[in-house]
């Protein structure tokens, strides 16, 4: 038997693969109240996640809990949310993650999951102009790029990181990692500027248009695939053991958002504020006046590009997700929030 796991990760996390594409860490960053960007407002709290929908689950599966409905469905009633939840992680369940490294692993007896690999070097300009183009990798904001002196901590990488920075890690080590949707400011693609949030200065020259969901397909050979969790401190967490549904599908989505509630109509997302809080992964933290964030637009210089709808290079037939679908957040549904909140690569 053979089906495909496809996991989706959108919002505050950093990624970092090893030296040699063996590997893939998705590090979730912690954002709380407590946080704040350069112009003196709070960040909105970021709460982690993993969804799940396939065909059956056991082991840890819970499907209602009234603080990820609340979360997810944050412009309904408390039952109807329950209830949008349920349905939404059906035959899988939702977790909050907190203090734990997650990956995903065969069971036992199965074939070995295939290598880690990543789809690359298919753009041929800022922005893509093909489906097969957008999901090249390198639509993920670069950190070398926006910040080329900032370095990396590699504290984020230890058994215990810092627990003021990192609230949980996804580590992956197989299936093919590719670039889900790029983010969608107006009808057309358009890439982002880099610059500072109070509009001093010059505006970076690296211009893109950028990654808000990085994809993962694994080919499971077997009948089930195990979700694990393990504590920083090296004890064990919960497990989800999920089996495909009809489709031979099983659906995860590993979450770092601000509360989810729609917008009315598409809108152009504004500044992205939350990106200053990817400057605490660097080596050297510049202050926080100085960081650059995501502005909607090309910079000043940047190459020219084609005019090319968003829709053509985020076909719903490749693309269409039951679990996305069902929390509002499938790509061709309006935006859930006016504010860039995109995932970034490190160093």
């Amino acid at each position: 038997m053979e089906f495909i796991v496809r996991i989706l990760f959108s919002g505050m996390m950093a990624f970092i693969p090893n030296s040699n594409g063996t590997q893939l860490d998705v590090v979730l960053l912690k954002v709380d109240h407590s946080h704040s960007v350069s112009d003196g407002t709070g960040l909105p709290q970021h709460k982690p996640l993993i969804l799940t929908r396939a065909g059956s689950c056991t082991g840890t599966c819970p499907t209602q809990d009234a603080a990820i409905a609340s979360y997810v469905f944050g412009d309904k009633s408390t039952s109807v949310a329950n209830d949008s939840l349920a349905s939404a992680v059906s035959g899988g369940g939702a977790w909050v993650l907190t203090g734990a490294d997650y990956t995903m692993r065969k069971a036992s007896g199965a074939a070995d999951l295939p290598a880690l690999d990543f789809i690359e070097g298919v753009r041929t300009s800022i922005i893509p102009t093909t489906s097969d183009e957008r999901e090249d990798f390198s639509w993920l904001a670069k950190a070398s790029e926006f910040c080329p002196s900032c370095g990396f901590n590699d504290d984020v990488l230890d058994p215990q990181p810092p627990s003021s920075l990192v609230a949980a890690r996804f580590r992956l080590n197989a299936g093919n990692v590719f670039t889900y949707s790029v983010a969608r400011i107006g009808s057309d693609v358009t890439p982002v500027q880099f610059k500072r949030l109070d509009g001093s200065g010059s505006a970076s020259s690296y211009s893109q248009a950028i990654a808000t969901f990085i994809g993962a397909d694994i080919t499971v050979t077997g009948s089930s695939i195990d979700l694990v969790e393990t504590n920083f401190d090296g004890s064990s967490g919960r497990t989800m053991t999920l089996t495909p549904n009809a489709s031979g599908k099983v659906e995860i989505a590993v979450l770092n958002l601000p509360e989810i509630v729609p917008a009315t109509a598409d809108t152009t997302p504004g500044i992205g504020k939350h990106f200053e809080r990817y400057y605490e992964v660097a080596q050297t933290v510049p202050s926080a006046a100085t960081r650059l964030v995501p502005q909607p637009g090309a910079a000043p210089g940047a190459p020219s590009y084609s005019q090319v709808t968003w829709t053509s290079v985020h076909p719903t037939s490749e693309l269409w997700s039951d679990l996305l679908n069902a929390i509002r957040l499938n790509p061709a549904r309006s935006s859930y929030d006016i504010t860039l909140c995109p995932p970034s690569l490190w160093p």
